[in-house]
């Protein structure tokens, strides 16, 4: 895996670090390299691939709820060879024209941890870049998706947490358990920390989403991450739906991570074509790609 030095070395003004591919079960994606071809079309240099990856076996034991949701959540294990195989040609044919990072999405689940980092140190010298995200959590019935569907939602974390803010801080309990988990080959990017609320506007907007405890627990991710000197994914899909509306994180934490100089990284998170830059000229304008120490520098000129 590349180094996070390298990692940090690029330039988040024109670096979209969030998409997916054909080997994707859940998207609309007919071929990445069209992909690829719109991505330098809008003006992107660099550009992170980041497929799904397998889910661990004892996820399948572990999960409920609608079928779509499990089967659909990530590429098959078998399918691994010729992703890499496909990306790795991708990166060479455009390498005069964009700096692809082959790599994946990672699911961090709860007991599940010593499969995933076996996996990781096993295809590292293969992946560029990684984002460890949180798609799933517990229940007395199971694993439960977060963003599959609103009613899948309801049915699940919401039934068993009881309340929107419930969800949002076992949410973010699961982000931080990520990021106390360490070991060499570990995605040094999070990805959309906010993703609980998927469905914010299919829910009156009197529906509290924070606390006390949620706040304590985002400044906990944030210091983490800070301290880490790691990267979170600024991923602006969800401005484009009409359930969610905001990006994740929302604009409120971006501008506190942005207040202690963390990298944020545009992410289209993009599963079909059309949605390769979606969001991007909302990061641009908030000037999201820029640290609080480039914002000092801008400013003292």
């Amino acid at each position: 895996m590349i180094s996070l030095d390298y990692l940090r070395s690029i330039s988040c003004k024109d670096w979209n670090g969030h998409s997916h591919t054909e080997f994707c079960p859940h998207g609309e994606i007919l071929d990445t390299e069209d992909m690829i071809k719109r991505a330098i079309d809008d003006g992107f240099k660099t550009y992170s691939i980041t497929e799904h990856f397998p889910m661990p076996p004892q996820f399948y034991q572990m999960a409920r709820g609608a079928e779509h949701a499990i089967d659909t959540a990530a590429m098959d294990y078998s399918e691994l060879p010729a992703y890499f195989a496909k990306m790795d040609y991708l990166k060479r044919k455009y390498a005069d024209k964009i700096n692809i990072l082959v790599g994946f999405e990672v699911d961090y689940i709860d007991g599940c941890q010593e499969w995933t980092k076996s996996q990781l140190f096993k295809f590292a010298d293969q992946i560029d870049d990684a984002i460890l995200s949180v798609h799933f959590l517990p229940t007395n019935d199971g694993l439960r998706s977060v963003d599959d569907s609103y009613q899948d939602f309801c049915d699940g974390v919401l039934n068993y947490y009881r309340t929107p803010v419930n969800v949002a801080n076992r949410y973010l309990e699961t982000v931080l358990e990520a990021l106390k988990w360490e070991f060499d080959c570990k995605p040094v990017r999070y990805g959309h920390v906010t993703l609980y609320r998927r469905w914010r506007k299919n829910f009156s907007p009197e529906t509290v989403w924070a606390d006390d405890q949620t706040n304590k627990l985002l400044d906990k991710i944030l210091k983490r991450v800070c301290k880490q000197n790691l990267m979170l994914d600024c991923n602006m899909s969800g401005l484009g739906k009409y359930s969610q509306g905001e990006s994740s994180p929302s604009l409120p934490i971006l501008e506190s991570a942005m207040a202690r100089d963390i990298t944020l990284v545009y992410g289209s998170d993009a599963h079909e074509i059309d949605n390769i830059d979606q969001g991007y000229n909302e990061y641009l304008i908030q000037q999201l790609y820029k640290t609080k120490e480039h914002h000092e520098i801008n400013s003292a000129r």
